[in-house]
């Protein structure tokens, strides 16, 4: 997703605004923000512009973060360092957040995350590691190429009608593409690129220490062998 305009706060002194552009991030084959997307992004900007922080908030944490949107995320631990928000501070939680916004490896994200765990405690950063542990399980980036990884196989084993004898990964026998879009001849092939661009992700961007147990990190690997072997006996072009 788009990183928009940040507000990065300088813990010991005032807050600044310092630009987070995309390209800024380390190549990421997650999903493109549709329409729909880039709609709540600028509405939600637009309610923290004007200080209604507890329904940019909202948005921010359960509509943009679990979609991969890391400045979403950002923007949900920032807004507990402070209790300028109108939001109870919790840096524990902050800290969290910001580590997640921060796990593709952006530069400006990693100082914030930094500059924040420095001035935590130890029973502080023990609790932000809980509740961090506990994001990545549901919305960070290996759980979400996870599920676009299961959504891409739903729609290419449609192409046949059948699923691949022993497959493990089940899921509905339709074609899911927006409505209205007419079928390309290279629409199976473009999702078999994109599917692989993904799994070659997981392969060589996630280790044991992105996962909250190294039990996680074997079913991720046998998660990513299963699917390279049904999607070699598809035989998509």
């Amino acid at each position: 997703m788009k990183i928009r305009t940040a507000l990065i706060v300088g813990l010991l002194a005032a807050f600044f605004c310092v630009p987070v552009q995309s390209q800024m991030y380390k190549p990421f084959p997650g999903e493109s923000a549709d329409q729909r997307t880039l709609q709540i992004q600028k509405r939600v900007d637009e309610l923290y512009d004007a200080g209604d922080y507890k329904r940019a908030l909202f948005i921010y944490e359960k509509d943009l973060a679990p979609r991969g949107d890391k400045y979403a995320q950002y923007m949900v631990g920032f807004m507990y360092v402070t209790d300028a928000h109108n939001v109870p501070q919790d840096t524990a939680r902050a800290l969290a957040w910001y580590r997640l916004a921060a796990e593709r490896g952006n530069d400006v994200l990693e100082g914030a995350r930094d500059e924040l765990a420095a001035t935590l405690t130890r029973d502080e950063i023990d609790a932000s590691n809980q509740i961090f542990l506990d994001l990545l399980q549901k919305i960070g980036d290996t759980r979400l190429l996870m599920k676009l990884i299961q959504r891409d196989m739903n729609t290419l084993r449609s192409r046949t009608g059948t699923h691949i004898p022993g497959s493990r990964i089940s899921g509905p026998m339709q074609i899911v593409r927006p409505s209205g879009m007419p079928e390309n001849p290279n629409y199976y092939r473009d999702i078999r690129l994109r599917l692989e661009a993904r799994l070659n992700y997981l392969e060589t961007k996630v280790e044991i220490s992105d996962i909250t147990l190294e039990s996680d990190y074997d079913g991720l690997r046998m998660f990513q062998e299963q699917v390279k072997s049904e999607l070699a006996a598809l035989g998509i072009p």
